[in-house]
C-alpha cells in the first residue's frame, strides 16, 4: 500500500520542527513514582473508608455467628425428635450453657452423632462470642427437653435463644406445639420472637 503524499508531507514537517523546551516537558525515567503528598492522601482515604466499614463488618460477623449456632441448635432438636420417632423411645436433649462454647447432650446417644455436640460451628466460633439461654429454665434436668416415642415434646414452649455476647440481634429455636412443631425466630418479642 502506498502512503498518500499529503500524509508524508505532514509527518515530515512535524518531525522536522525543533522544540526548544523539549527537555523541560518530556517525561524522564527519574520522575516516575508518587510524591509523599500523594501517598499520604491515599492512606488518609483508605483510613476513612476503613473506619466507616469496620462497624458494619463486625455486625455482619456477629449476625453470622448467631445464625450458625442457632442453625446447629435447631438441627439438634430436629435430630433428637426424628431419632425418638425412629427408635420408638424417648430422647432427652440437654443444653449445657455453663461451658464455653455451649454443648448439647443426647440421652441415649444418637446413632448418627454420638452423645455430645459442641455448638461452635465446627470450630469457627471462638469462645466468649455467643451466649445461649434456655426458656423455660426450671425443667428437670435443667435446660432440657424430652421427645417421647412419637416425637412429642415434654415442655412447650421450649425456646433456646442465641445472642452475641456483647449484645445485639438474637435468634432462637422454638418448640411450640404439643406435637413437636418447631421453627426459628428472631427479635425480642417473647410470644412470636425470642424471650
Amino acid at each position: 500500500m502506498k502512503t498518500p503524499p499529503i500524509l508524508l508531507k505532514l509527518l515530515h514537517n512535524s518531525a522536522a520542527k525543533p522544540r526548544p523546551n523539549f527537555n523541560k516537558t518530556a517525561s524522564r525515567k527519574a520522575d516516575q513514582g508518587f510524591t509523599l503528598l500523594e501517598v499520604l492522601v491515599i492512606a488518609l482515604i483508605i483510613g476513612i473508608f476503613s473506619s466507616i466499614a469496620a462497624p458494619s463488618w463486625l455486625g455482619f460477623i456477629n449476625r453470622q455467628r448467631v445464625r450458625t449456632v442457632n442453625d446447629r441448635v435447631f438441627q439438634s432438636l430436629r435430630l433428637a425428635q426424628s431419632e425418638a420417632k425412629r427408635t420408638k423411645s424417648s430422647v432427652l436433649v440437654t443444653f449445657d450453657t455453663t461451658v464455653d462454647p455451649p454443648t448439647v447432650t443426647f440421652d441415649p446417644p444418637l446413632a448418627t452423632g454420638g452423645s455430645t455436640q459442641t455448638l461452635d460451628g465446627g470450630g469457627e466460633i471462638k469462645p466468649g462470642t455467643i451466649v445461649l439461654t434456655v426458656t423455660p429454665a426450671p425443667t428437670t434436668p435443667p435446660n432440657s427437653i424430652v421427645f417421647d416415642y412419637q416425637g412429642n415434646p415434654s415442655t412447650t414452649p421450649f425456646v433456646v435463644t442465641v445472642a452475641p455476647s456483647g449484645g445485639g440481634a438474637k435468634q432462637c429455636a422454638r418448640v411450640e406445639t404439643l406435637i413437636g412443631g418447631m421453627r426459628t425466630a428472631e427479635g425480642n418479642d417473647p410470644v412470636t420472637g425470642c424471650p
